[in-house]
């Protein structure tokens, strides 16, 4: 299914989270890093993950997960669909 909404980051290096605000409800991120750059992987629970111009599918929501240091230009984009609110 096509995800909703997609999140733009530019040279962000995200410390240990867990995904949080605009996407409440959410089950699956897909994320793709673009960019000149060298290192940058997503680390999630501590397995690192090559995304640069390969996308990932992970649960941001319920799994840790941040930003290996990098150097150059990077941009991320996170793709995902928030849960509808019931009336």
């Amino acid at each position: 299914q096509p995800s909703s909404h997609c999140a733009v980051n530019c040279n962000a290096q995200f410390t240990p989270h867990v995904d949080s605000g605009r996407g409440a409800g959410q089950k699956l991120s897909m994320i793709v890093g673009l960019g000149d750059y060298v290192g940058g992987e997503l680390r999630v629970e501590g397995d690192a993950f090559d995304i640069q111009y390969q996308p990932l599918v992970f649960d941001g929501w319920k799994l840790r997960h941040w930003t290996n240091p990098f150097a150059g230009e990077r941009f991320s984009l996170v793709y995902f669909t928030p849960e509808a609110k019931k009336d």
